[in-house]
């Protein structure tokens, strides 16, 4: 990039802080973005349901991290949002109260959700379900917002449980919560969080965008360079505020069991099992299993092409 260019600002939307937002953490602080032209401004909405609104839109962010099934969902009622980056897996620990010992004594229990709807609502139905518990019945689902939120409403005694993801899951734990288990034990292979945008406003700022992508790319090789763990650990305590033992053991945790998208691409086999998930539950028809319309690569290859390696 030229010294004396000005910066193109670009808005992301993310839900809440979280390990899941690490490579934009790391492109923020290796200035992978500034590289690209690009002023990237992270918002955080605190709220799945207004982060989606937001989207479609338009006009307010350039592009959101939003679950993957809030994109099928609108795409069928007709909307143009698309998936253009894989961002993670859900890598979601259960955590609850410290008095509950099993999955049976989550009877009569509230749990805390970002949304009713949402898909990771949905892992968690799933996660019940397995476990002979089924909702209204056994459990009452209550949206709360973030990982943030949902932690604090633990400790106030609002919901006996939720679902967290690192490092909040961790230090959970250290203040006495107990984790039953993760969506990975039931769900191995599944696209959670995908980086979204109207279809509209993609074509009309496709340069923009894959000035993004390449510089996400670029920090995802650095994330998954494990000589860069020291740093990226450092990283992630300046931007979530937890001590070096919680980050180290997130970082291993999340490499270990391949959380991160690698460079970003969406994983269609993991759009596919969301969407089987979304039909079993009744969010969407059944029969609907291409993964590709709710998805466009064509960005993403064409960011790829011209991805300089990692400095």
């Amino acid at each position: 990039m030229n010294e004396n260019q000005a910066l193109k600002v670009f808005k992301v939307a993310i839900i809440s802080e979280s390990a899941g937002n690490w490579p934009v953490y790391i492109g923020l602080d290796k200035k992978y973005f500034e590289d690209e032209g690009l002023d990237v401004k992270i918002i955080f909405t605190r709220s799945s349901v207004k982060h989606l609104q937001a989207l479609e839109e338009g006009g307010i962010y350039d592009i959101g991290f939003q679950a993957v099934d809030h994109i099928v969902r609108a795409v069928e009622a007709g909307s143009d949002l698309v998936a253009l980056l894989g961002i993670t897996k859900p890598n979601l620990s259960l955590i609850v109260a410290a008095d509950i010992q099993s999955y049976s004594d989550l009877q009569g229990r509230k749990l805390g959700v970002d949304g009713v709807s949402t898909g990771f609502a949905l892992l968690l139905k799933r996660m019940l379900l397995e476990n002979g518990l089924i909702e209204v019945q056994d459990y009452e689902l209550v949206p709360i917002g973030g990982a943030g939120e949902r932690y604090q409403a633990i400790l106030e005694g609002l919901v006996d449980g939720a679902l967290l993801n690192g490092p909040t899951d961790l230090t959970a734990e250290a203040n006495g919560l107990r984790r039953l288990g993760s969506n990975l034990d039931y769900i191995p292979e599944y696209q959670g969080t995908v980086a979204a945008a109207k279809k509209s406003w993609a074509d009309n700022n496709t340069e923009k965008l894959q000035c993004f992508i390449r510089a996400y790319m670029r920090a995802s090789d650095w994330l998954h360079d494990s000589a860069n763990k020291d740093e990226a650990v450092k990283i992630l305590i300046h931007n979530l505020k937890v001590d070096a033992e919680v980050a180290g053991v997130t970082y291993d945790r999340y490499l270990q069991s391949q959380t991160f998208n690698i460079r970003g691409e969406i994983n269609l086999k993991g759009v596919t099992e969301a969407m089987k998930v979304m039909a079993e539950t009744g969010q969407i028809e059944k029969s609907l299993n291409d993964p590709t319309k709710y998805c466009d690569s064509r960005y993403y290859q064409k960011a790829l092409g011209l991805l300089e390696p990692t400095k």
